[in-house]
């Protein structure tokens, strides 16, 4: 059950109105709704309240509920959303949140974000280490998608470290996974595009341009199918890119860096707009 009632007592031990609470996160009203407990706001918006008493979603949660399970969970995506769209700002705050309340059925996610983060940061080695957890913790199932997208960062780790051969191991075992199609249980949308699109980067990294540009165009197929806009501006420079490195079909370059351009220009992908425009 949702303790709005905790939330009332911490914001009046900080001398703080609902208006102050609610500056910049959500109207008066929500504070007032949340507080007489007739409702649970968004995660994000709960999120961020929490951060400002300087609560974690357990203190906001009965214990004698599944609630604060159900809102860990949403956090973990949220997070692992974040993470794979490198939008890190928010990243620490909330996994502050959660970081002694993760049951161990999640211990696979909260490891994957870990390793994920640490290689957006640079930490490659602390990154690995992560992601080998992962790895045990999926027993290396070729259909989990845990698995798979561990596989992916180790691949790139490799790659940065110049070991290429061990980084085309990696792509290879991705690649036979999808070989018939890109369906995995377990997969969300933006997990299935940060995967499309990290591996057909990597592929351009090592070279292998005629796989960069089929991966990449199986990512944008997905993404048509299923109505989605992760990475597709990107996932179509690509195939532009691989087009361009292989000396392939003229128009499909421009084709697609024409696709890629206004796709970023919709997506406000500015950093992408910039090197096209040096392309």
């Amino acid at each position: 059950m949702f303790l709005g009632s905790v939330i009332y007592d911490k914001r009046r031990s900080l001398n703080l109105t609902q208006n102050d609470l609610a500056n910049g996160v959500c109207n008066q009203n929500t504070i007032s709704k949340m507080e007489k407990h007739s409702m649970t706001p968004q995660i994000d918006v709960l999120i961020k309240i929490c951060q400002r008493l300087d609560l974690s979603l357990n203190d906001v949660f009965s214990d004698f509920s599944s609630d604060t399970k159900n809102e860990q969970v949403f956090v973990l995506d949220s997070i692992e959303e974040d993470v794979l769209l490198n939008e890190l700002d928010e990243v620490n705050e909330k996994l502050s949140l959660i970081k002694n309340n993760v049951d161990a059925k999640d211990n696979v996610q909260y490891d994957f974000i870990k390793g994920a983060l640490e290689f957006q940061k640079g930490n490659l080695e602390v990154s690995s280490f992560n992601l080998d957890k992962v790895l045990q913790g999926t027993k290396s199932d070729n259909t989990n998608i845990y698995t798979l997208i561990s596989y992916l960062i180790k691949g790139m780790i490799y790659q940065k470290q110049d070991h290429a051969d061990i980084a085309d191991y990696y792509c290879n075992l991705i690649a036979q996974s999808l070989k018939e199609n890109l369906n995995i249980a377990n997969a969300s949308g933006v997990e299935m595009l940060y995967l499309c699109n990290s591996l057909g980067q990597l592929y351009l990294n090592l070279k292998q341009y005629s796989n960069a540009e089929s991966i990449s165009k199986r990512g944008i197929e997905y993404a048509n199918e299923n109505h989605l806009s992760y990475f597709i501006d990107e996932l179509s420079y690509l195939v532009a890119l691989s087009n361009k490195q292989d000396q392939g079909n003229k128009k499909e370059f421009e084709k697609y860096k024409d696709i890629s351009y206004y796709t970023a220009e919709l997506l406000n992908n500015k950093k992408l707009q910039n090197k096209l425009q040096k392309d």
